[in-house]
């Protein structure tokens, strides 16, 4: 075992279990904010797929994101570089309304570029500083800033539901 096993347990793991926090929940109930300055489980999962794609696509290899370069943003009617970092409560409450299984696809092809990047790496490139703006920001770094985001971000999604439906419901 080594670290590429470590990270892509990790990240099929969060993915799985944000897709079973989905299951049968309703447009409204993925839309419910517990607060007019708090989010909604859309856009946290729109926000989870932008966070993986912005920083294994841009940061760590300077390429267009899968949502740039598949025109996902176009599906969408999203903002072509926008992730949701920083926005406003108005911001998150206006999102554009879309359908969850097209927002999982591209969630889908985002793991297969982070896969194929992970897979390409050795142990000796986790030291790398590999975007100029970032200095002292390492692939290491990066990894690991990821999973606990994407955790984070996938026990909110269950808190809103567990909100609305009570315990494992």
């Amino acid at each position: 075992m080594d670290f590429k096993d470590i990270v892509h347990k990790g990240f099929d793991q969060f993915l799985e279990e944000l897709k079973k926090s989905l299951e049968t929940l309703t447009p409204e109930e993925r839309r419910f904010q517990p607060s007019p300055d708090s989010h909604h489980i859309d856009f946290v999962v729109w926000h989870m797929a932008r966070v993986e794609d912005d920083w294994v696509q841009r940061f760590a290899q300077q390429n267009p994101t899968v949502w740039q370069r598949d025109d996902w943003h176009t599906r969408f009617g999203m903002p072509e570089r926008e992730s949701g970092f920083g926005y406003s409560s108005e911001q998150v409450r206006d999102l554009p309304t879309f359908d969850m299984d097209q927002m999982l696809e591209y969630f889908d092809a985002v793991r297969v570029n982070t896969n194929a990047f992970l897979n390409a790496m050795s142990e000796s490139d986790l030291s790398t500083e590999p975007h100029p703006r970032r200095p002292g920001v390492t692939l290491m770094d990066m990894w690991g800033h990821v999973m606990i985001e994407e955790a984070e971000h996938l026990g909110q999604v269950a808190y809103i539901r567990g909100i609305q439906r009570g315990l494992d419901k």
